[in-house]
């Protein structure tokens, strides 16, 4: 046989078979620890995200999460490798998911002991309140509640432990599947909080984000000839996607489903009763836009205030009809609580319009008749999708010290504050119809205080008709709450105190006869309508002038537009408490849990204007949330978005450049520490990786003969210069040259430019010395 058709043991049958099992190891092993990073990089980008789901986002814990769900992959990836039945590998890879399982969620702070048998009614319970809570919440959560904030908390290893299962899950079949799969659920850990709460720049976060998705689906299969096409394609959609995602930063949808609705004609929309009923919930509960409210604070957003307690239900009385907007403003009120608050109709529809506070006065084109009680009805048409206005409204946002300094008489005008009906022998909820609209305030059932600062109760006679009635408990728990306290506001903390401990929150209580005492000392169960009901009734119950406002919270803050986005799920009933020299103050009894859980009252708070203060007198607002990146100048789409366009512009093309020459220079590495002729261990490389398969035994004289036929005469002059170098005796091979140029345009020739760049990755134009 002659020595130069001699069979090359080097030479690969194809892509998958082939004389280099050193390099094939390589390469296996790379794969698990390039999938291994790409998982890693991926679930921190979005675990960093989903972390924002609560106030002070406890990404140490993320970060731990992550790690053991890293840690859990890496032990599923080396399975395949234990030469074990295959019996044996699914119950070790079980085995693994559960620990993975329980230990991520005790490192997001769930009770171990909760996972045993006997923890699993506990568990249960836990989850559905904070549940319950989750589904409806302001984003970030900054509630007292444990269970809403553990809950979702949870949602890590809810995402992560299935992603983890599902991309390296020991079993070739579906794999491929699989590994799509756990890419869908990743995204969607990023996505799902991106959705909700943007967390620093959008633009940046979702340029990682393709980054690292490019290396999820390339780097661990694809290997160093695949890298300059991937970050090309990468660097160029990142480049040309740049001005379509600056434009799509507006708070406006392409497409709001939502608000599809087929059967509905024009000025459709959602209204709200806003008078008290205390059964089953019946508002709007989708999730869907009603306002977007431009306000340099976050505020409850007003919509009409009930200030009858006609023994059975609150209401909104004629008190205040004839009424000026300003009659019930404190002669001299503060000038820093005055504000102008601009607000955009989206799926609301309302013959009352909503504000803020006492809303004085009104800028939008609407015929407006105001009252004192900061109710205003639209005399002209309705509220619409689309209307915008603003108003000015006096919002008080005291201190406790301001509150309990204030003086505890207060003006007869507000003595009405104080009133409430006793129901009549055979009044029930249960049969009674509601009040009418404007009804009066005042009838033969009315009982209230008689002198300003002094309990109803204090007149022997009023206090027997109290005690005589189904409110006699009611009235009883309220005085009992009230002895002791020194001032009004410290009575008012206690009634507040008092509705947030041991009460739940259901949107779907039963209805009683009398809904309100049932509530304080049966069901112990409603939602904001009994919580806000209870305590107004209570507070007046001391003397205390007291109403109930209803509307929405403040919603969900929208960084990119600085303003509140406000959700059927906001509708809300809260507590007004008059205060002299200060005005009206919001107290919210309701638990932090509730929908409408952007209310920011509970136990640390003062009140619920604008989310009070502490006790150490730091401010707790939610505007901050949004005023915050105005102040540090970027605006949507403005200079605050500049570095991201130099990043992808300029640095992910140097990026690019400096990944290939890395690549290039690791490949020429690893062949020369492979041992044999690099030169022929090239060439196999290149062969596989752009799909010219070399039958087994193919010698090097016929692989010269078949690229002349199919690559055309370079390629074939590159193999027979190293068919020469390798068999000709010394002496004849001067001067014969490798043309790799050549040959790797021989190779790709006819194909598509991104065969061309693997060519080029493949067989680079330098390399170490081309002479022979």
């Amino acid at each position: 046989m002659s020595t130069s058709a001699a069979a090359v043991p080097e030479l690969p049958v194809g892509p998958r078979a082939g004389a280099w099992p050193l390099a094939a190891r390589l390469a296996a092993d790379d794969s698990l620890v390039l999938r291994l990073a790409a998982f890693a990089a991926l679930a921190w980008l979005g675990a960093a995200q989903w972390a924002h789901f609560v106030d002070h986002a406890p990404t140490g814990r993320a970060l731990v999460v992550v790690a053991i769900a890293t840690a859990g992959a890496a032990a599923l990836g080396w399975l395949p490798r234990l030469s074990v039945p295959r019996a044996v590998r699914v119950v070790a890879g079980v085995l693994v998911v559960l620990a993975v399982a329980v230990s991520a969620c005790a490192a997001v702070g769930l009770p171990v002991r909760l996972l045993e048998p006997a923890g699993w009614g506990r568990l249960g319970d836990g989850l559905n309140r904070g549940l319950v809570g989750a589904s409806g919440t302001g984003w970030p959560y900054v509630g007292g509640d444990p269970w809403v904030r553990l809950t979702l908390l949870l949602g890590l290893p809810a995402l992560l432990v299935p992603a983890m299962a599902l991309a390296f899950w020991p079993g070739r079949r579906t794999g491929g599947a699989r590994r799509g799969l756990a890419l869908v659920v990743l995204v969607a850990l990023f996505a799902i909080p991106a959705t909700e709460r943007s967390v620093g720049t959008p633009l940046a976060r979702g340029a990682v984000l393709l980054l690292v998705i490019a290396a999820w689906l390339w780097l661990p299969r694809l290997r160093g000839h695949d890298l300059l096409p991937a970050l090309a394609v990468v660097a160029g959609a990142s480049v040309l996607v740049l001005p379509l995602a600056s434009a799509a930063t507006g708070h406006q949808p392409w497409v709001d489903y939502t608000r599809w609705n087929p059967f509905s004609g024009n000025g459709s929309g959602r209204t709200f009763d806003w008078t008290h009923r205390y059964g089953p919930l019946g508002w709007s509960r989708s999730g869907a836009t009603m306002l977007d409210v431009r306000s340099p604070h976050s505020h409850y957003w007003k919509a009409e205030t009930l200030d009858r307690f006609d023994g059975l239900r609150w209401s909104h009385s004629d008190a205040t009809a004839n009424s000026t907007a300003t009659s019930e403003l404190p002669p001299a009120r503060n000038p820093r609580w005055d504000e102008r608050i601009q607000f955009t109709v989206r799926g609301l529809k309302s013959d009352l319009l909503v504000g803020a506070g006492t809303t004085y006065a009104v800028d939008g084109g609407k015929q407006v008749a105001g009252a004192g009680d900061g109710t205003n009805r639209i005399l002209s048409g309705s509220l619409n999708e689309g209307d915008t206005y603003t108003v000015a409204a006096y919002v008080p946002d005291p201190s406790a010290a301001q509150m309990q300094a204030a003086p505890r008489a207060f003006s007869s005008q507000f003595l009405p504050y104080t009133y409430f009906d006793l129901p009549r022998p055979g009044d029930s909820a249960l049969t009674a119809s509601v009040p009418p609209e404007l009804a009066g305030n005042v009838t033969p059932r009315t009982v209230g205080s008689q002198v300003p600062g002094v309990a109803p109760g204090a007149d022997p006679v009023i206090r027997s008709r109290i005690l005589h009635s189904p409110y006699a408990r009611t009235y009883a728990l309220a005085r009992r709450l009230a002895a002791g306290q020194r001032t009004p506001y410290d009575v008012v903390k206690r009634v507040e105190g008092h509705l947030q401990h041991g009460f739940a929150y259901s949107e779907r209580p039963p209805l009683r006869r009398y809904p309100l005492d049932a509530f304080l000392f049966h069901d112990r169960t409603g939602y904001c309508q009994q919580f806000s009901g209870a305590m107004a009734l209570m507070l007046r119950m001391d003397g205390i002038p007291a109403r109930v406002a209803a509307g929405f919270a403040p919603g969900v803050p929208d960084t990119a537009t600085h303003e509140y986005r406000v959700r059927d799920l906001d509708a809300h009933s809260w507590v007004e408490v008059w205060f002299s020299g200060i005005g009206w103050v919001p107290f919210d009894p309701t638990p932090s849990l509730s929908p409408a859980a952007a209310q920011s009252s509970g136990d640390r708070a003062t009140s619920a204007a604008i989310g009070g203060r502490d006790a150490t007198g730091g401010k707790r607002t939610l505007g901050s949330q949004v005023n915050a990146p105005s102040r540090a100048g970027a605006q949507p789409g403005g200079g605050g978005q500049a570095w991201v366009v130099v990043l992808a512009v300029i640095g992910l093309p140097v990026l690019t450049l400096a990944g290939v020459w890395a690549v290039v220079a690791a490949r020429t590495r690893r062949l020369r520490r492979a041992g044999g002729d690099p030169d022929l261990r090239e060439l196999a490389f290149a062969l596989a990786r752009l799909g010219h398969r070399v039958p087994s035994g193919t010698t090097l004289l016929e692989l010269e003969r078949r690229l002349g036929v199919t690559a055309g005469a370079g390629a074939a002059r590159y193999v027979r210069a190293l068919r020469r170098r390798r068999f000709d005796a010394p002496g004849r091979v001067a001067g014969v040259r490798l043309d790799r140029r050549a040959l790797r345009r021989g190779l790709a020739a006819g194909r598509g430019p991104i065969v061309k760049l693997r060519a080029l990755l493949a067989l680079p134009p330098w390399r170490h010395g081309d002479a022979l």
